[in-house]
């Protein structure tokens, strides 16, 4: 069975690029908008791995991953941002985020994150 990856991210061009990546790859793709969607989804379909986005309407990916760590949540949760900050390095890490990919990455290297996750084991530095 395919190992699902729930994307939540409120641009539309990143979610297009990850899909064509992650589908190439065989994992199964689902996708949110904000953190709220995130949420509902993830205590419905208990994905496999989470890409959170941080900065999105309605509830931001800090919130939404405290939220899902409070409910029992246990898979990765890997932050991919455009946001190089160390204060929001830290932010994700305390609120249960497992690694912290920049959108500036090249995406074979979100494949290769996502494969280390789901196939080996990997913690944030």
């Amino acid at each position: 069975m395919n190992k699902t990856v729930l994307l939540t991210d409120d641009n539309p061009d990143i979610i297009e690029l990850v899909q064509l990546v992650l589908g190439k790859s065989g994992y199964r793709l689902l996708t949110a908008n904000d953190g709220r969607q995130a949420i509902e989804i993830c205590l419905k379909e208990n994905p496999d791995l989470v890409l959170m986005d941080l900065n999105m309407p309605h509830v931001n990916g800090f919130d939404a991953t405290r939220r899902l760590r409070e409910q029992g949540f246990r898979s990765p949760i890997i932050v991919l941002t455009g946001s190089e900050s160390d204060d929001d390095r830290r932010k994700a890490k305390d609120a249960g985020c497992d690694d912290y990919i920049l959108k500036t990455m090249e995406m074979r290297d979100v494949e290769r994150v996502v494969d280390r996750f789901l196939i080996g084991a990997g913690d944030m530095e």
